[in-house]
């Protein structure tokens, strides 16, 4: 079978590979077909302490402090917030009930089930349940550690926290107040009005991400609802990972970041796009979910930015709307067509010592020079992305 055509077939393949379990779960990015191995055990939670679910009660480390302790600098009302320790995360969230439907995502019924482990009596409907606080915060627990698994597994990453000196710190508030006040006190960023990712630099050195449910309601591109907050949490913790990667000595190009921030957040709903503050202005060709028919246009006319041109700037905000949007059409490709490469790709940009440029990185991967990654990747578009009659 051709090439070309195989790669076509690839989705219909992973999807008849699914388990038997009559959903849809995740699969090894390295291994289509081979179910992805998601741990989000053990764990801690304040709440299921508090309820005696278990046994042992702790304070867990937040900013680098007792939890209590940040929870009366934040002025968070008691019984209000909730802490989850997972093998890799610690999750704060205020995050209220909220109703989290089947056709949302293709992993969605996967993480309830997962869910049904943590609360036995839990029951999922046919179109999907309704969560309350407790709940809600296990179910990002799930999430987060579901997209630690498949990024360390396109990685090849064994290393404790892929290279950072600690857990990764996510904050889910439900108000933007608490968010805007956690931003104020210990990153300082004047411009909060998005999810902020961080890196926390003194050592044992860590990521972290805050954000508020009510604040990306009311984003350009965003709405109401849990999907559209997944994907947001999501995209961003996907650029937690990729920074966190080998322990943050260096920059991360701005078309892999955003490109991995988009990529992730689209396989887990297409209904909402996330476009962070770094990015500028959310560009107006990519607000509709049906991005492929966007890129085959600009493909088609020619309108398409070689990708020799931008590779090597460092801010997402650098770059154009629509060099964006091929951002992630360019990953995606890349993920699912030559994972092994692309993770060779992004150990070069590791390479502390010899600091390879972006095109030095693809070549050293990829055996080819950026200008024909380019050529290759228009093939790609023109053949996956042609409308079908």
């Amino acid at each position: 079978m051709p090439r070309a055509a195989l790669l076509l077939l690839l989705p219909a393949l992973v999807a008849s590979a699914q388990s038997d379990k009559g959903y849809e779960d995740d699969t090894h990015p390295r291994s289509p077909g081979t179910p992805l191995e998601v741990v989000f055990t053990p764990y801690y939670c304040s709440r299921c302490a508090e309820e005696g679910k278990i046994a042992e009660k702790k304070s867990v480390q937040l900013m680098r402090r007792p939890m209590e302790e940040l929870a009366k600098i934040l002025a968070l009302e008691e019984g209000a917030w909730i802490v989850v320790e997972t093998p890799h995360y610690r999750i704060l969230s205020t995050l209220k009930a909220s109703k989290v439907k089947l056709k949302d995502g293709p992993f969605v019924r996967a993480d309830l089930e997962r869910l049904k482990t943590i609360f036995p009596k839990f029951a999922i409907a046919r179109d999907g349940a309704f969560l309350d606080a407790h709940e809600r915060v296990h179910l990002y627990q799930i999430r987060a550690e579901r997209l630690y698994a498949h990024f360390a597994a396109l990685t090849d990453n064994k290393t404790p926290w892929l290279g950072m000196g600690g857990p990764y710190e996510v904050y889910l508030f439900d108000d933007y107040a608490e968010h805007h006040v956690l931003v104020d006190k210990f990153v300082g960023r004047a411009n909060d009005k998005a999810g902020v990712p961080d890196h926390q630099k003194e050592a044992p050195n860590y990521m972290m991400f805050t954000t508020a449910e009510s604040q990306v309601a009311r984003n350009p591109g965003g709405g109401k609802g849990d999907a559209i907050f997944n994907g947001h949490v999501i995209h961003n913790l996907a650029h937690n990972l990729a920074d966190g990667h080998g322990n943050y000595h260096r920059e991360t190009w701005g078309w892999l970041e955003e490109g991995l921030g988009h990529y992730y957040e689209r396989r887990e709903q297409e209904k909402g796009n996330t476009f962070c503050w770094s990015e500028g202005r959310p560009p107006a060709e990519f607000l509709k979910p049906d991005w492929e028919s966007v890129i085959y246009g600009l493909v088609r006319r020619g309108r398409d930015d070689p990708l020799s041109q931008w590779c090597e700037k460092l801010q997402p905000g650098q770059l154009s709307g629509i060099q964006n949007g091929m951002s992630w059409s360019i990953v995606k490709w890349m993920v699912e067509t030559e994972p092994i490469r692309f993770t060779k790709m992004l150990q070069k940009l590791d390479d502390y010592e010899n600091k390879p440029s972006c095109e030095q990185s693809i070549e050293f991967a990829f055996g080819v020079s950026t200008t024909v990654i380019h050529q290759r990747w228009r093939e790609y578009v023109l053949k996956a992305y042609a409308p079908t009659k």
